[in-house]
């Protein structure tokens, strides 16, 4: 028993120090380097020999934003001229565009060499609708105010004090910030401390000191409490913006967990990610920027603003964290996730709670164990039939890594990723008129949403080719809504959304979609997508005649698509 005890210890050991390797990372400071890598991805990605040949606005826009403040904006001038051109269509067509598409364009025509002064007045000082796209659409307009440094019109509808004023406002008590609710979200906790950070206004300062108190108190970066690289990279920015530096490197070091050759993987046991490889590079320009003594989001040119003293509450706290007690006023700001969501969710990063990869470590260390001591046993006892239990074992704890394992978390939490944007919804505000004739069997009357609102409109990325279906699992997945579907000759049918169910108030009820206010003829999963479509799920108790489709005129079953 003794021979068996120190064999099992022995293997016991060897898994522990395995599970140990593989959640250790490296300290990195050659930030430029691992810059460099992502460069490529992004070159590679379009068969292009050199970073600026080709490029045109897009999914690449903060790639090109972090080579022009690395390496300045030579070759760039192509690129910021299809930028200002781009902002001139926006313009030109008269109808609603979302704010941060000029605040975005006008950051990376002031770091390409190019014109801002356009862009910024319709993206932040001129703009009356701000409001339509709620807290992330201020926090970039004072983003692009600090980053192009245009002077406002005489009569500015926004000023850098009324943004920043606007975002203070919404601090809760332990500095952090949030889209809804009263926990503190680490993306916008970030986004709100780089673009305070980028003022000279003293409110702002010590509001954006007070975030990264916040930021500094994590150790680890999570969304819906799973931790994720872009949260991560958030962090890292905005550490760097409030020149927290020290603890900004310590944040850095993590995202080596989610390092693949060539790129970045949102989750630690995910594949390489575009999104998460933009807010790796960000974070990483970010930290070679600091080591120049300049700020990521700074006017091009421009060196990282002067220090401030701070005192009081956050004075205190930053001496007793070890990090600089000095506030670094640089023109901070983040990366807005051009191609995906700055997430809605309200909890605390929590980088204890189990995840995918626990689960399989777990299950592996438990196969690992059965197989060791069934080969163990068939040594000593010579008990033939534990030979081929030991094998199976062995495979089965190799087999683990092979399946595709998450938590509840993680699956909301995942990401499409893509090049393609659009807006996606779900409403049920025609049933609030037909409440009198709700089947509760079918729809208990507490899963109706007071407003109607089921999912409340949000971007999302996806690949080129998503269908409305695609968007509408992409939307519900980031705000934590249940979709139920099955499968038909005519493509996905969408039985509920959000535990609001078909026949729930009748035999002609159910859920049907639009795109741009149209309503197709085919279902949602066999509709193709275009950049910048509205698609809108819209739940009917009169065969779609309540909600604009008046012409509708197909039985029940093909009422909700």
């Amino acid at each position: 028993m003794k021979r068996i005890s120190g064999l099992l210890l022995a293997v016991c050991t060897a898994l522990f120090m395995a599970v140990q390797t593989a959640f250790s990372a490296p300290v990195r400071t050659d930030w430029e380097s691992l810059a460099e890598e992502c460069f490529g991805y992004f070159t590679q990605q379009r068969g292009a020999e050199e970073f600026w040949d080709g490029l045109e606005p897009g999914a690449a826009d903060w790639a090109a934003y972090c080579r022009a403040r690395l390496y300045g904006g030579s070759g760039a001038e192509d690129y910021a001229d299809l930028l200002e051109r781009h902002v001139e269509e926006l313009a030109a067509g008269g109808g609603f565009v979302r704010p941060t598409e000029y605040q975005r364009a006008a950051i990376c025509i002031s770091a390409a060499g190019g014109d801002p002064s356009m862009a910024a007045e319709l993206g932040a000082y001129g703009c009356e609708t701000l409001d339509r796209q709620g807290f992330n659409a201020y926090i970039w307009a004072l983003i692009a105010v600090n980053v192009t440094g245009a002077q406002p019109p005489q009569h500015p509808v926004n000023t850098a004090e009324s943004l920043a004023e606007h975002i203070i406002s919404l601090q809760h008590a332990d500095g952090s910030f949030s889209l809804m609710g009263e926990g503190g979200d680490v993306d916008i906790t970030s986004a709100a401390v780089y673009a305070l950070s980028g003022t000279d206004i003293p409110t702002a300062v010590e509001a954006a000191q007070r975030g990264a108190d916040w930021l500094c108190g994590l150790e680890s970066y999570s969304s819906m409490g799973v931790r994720n690289c872009e949260s991560t990279a958030q962090a890292v920015i905005a550490l760097c913006a409030a020149g927290r530096n020290d603890k900004a490197q310590q944040a850095a070091v993590q995202l080596e967990e989610y390092h693949r050759r060539g790129g970045y993987a949102h989750l630690p046991d995910g594949g390489i990610n575009q999104l998460a490889t933009t807010q790796a590079l960000e974070a990483f320009t970010a930290l070679a920027l600091a080591q120049r003594g300049e700020s990521l989001f700074a006017a091009p040119g421009e060196a990282a603003g002067s220090t401030q003293e701070i005192s009081g509450d956050t004075q205190n706290s930053q001496e007793s964290g070890g990090d600089s007690t000095d506030v670094m006023t640089e023109n901070a700001a983040e990366t807005e996730q051009s191609a995906g969501i700055i997430h809605p969710e309200s909890a605390a990063a929590n980088g204890g709670k189990l995840t995918g990869t626990h689960i399989k470590i777990i299950l592996s260390a438990i196969m690992g164990v059965a197989a060791a001591v069934c080969l163990v046993l068939f040594f000593v006892r010579r008990k033939k039939a534990l030979l081929p239990a030991a094998i199976l074992l062995a495979a089965v704890c190799g087999g683990v890594w092979l399946l595709d394992i998450r938590t509840p978390e993680e699956y909301y939490s995942q990401s499409n990723g893509g090049t393609l944007h659009v807006t996606v919804s779900a409403d049920c505000s025609a049933a609030l008129s037909h409440m009198d004739s709700i089947a509760e069997d079918v729809n208990p009357t507490e899963v109706i949403p007071q407003d109607g609102v089921v999912i409340a409109a949000c971007e999302v990325s996806l690949p080129e080719g998503a269908s409305a279906f695609d968007a509408l699992n992409a939307a519900a997945r980031e705000q934590r809504v249940r979709v139920d579907y099955s499968g038909s000759a005519y493509g996905a049918y969408i039985r509920s959304i959000g535990y609001i169910c078909e026949f729930g108030f009748g035999e002609t009820s159910g859920w049907m979609y639009r795109v741009n206010g149209e309503f197709p003829e085919v279902s949602a999963s066999g509709y193709r997508l275009s950049e910048g479509d509205v698609v809108e799920f819209v739940y009917t108790c009169d065969l779609g005649r309540d909600v604009g489709d008046v012409f509708y005129s197909r039985n029940t079953t093909d009422t909700a698509r």
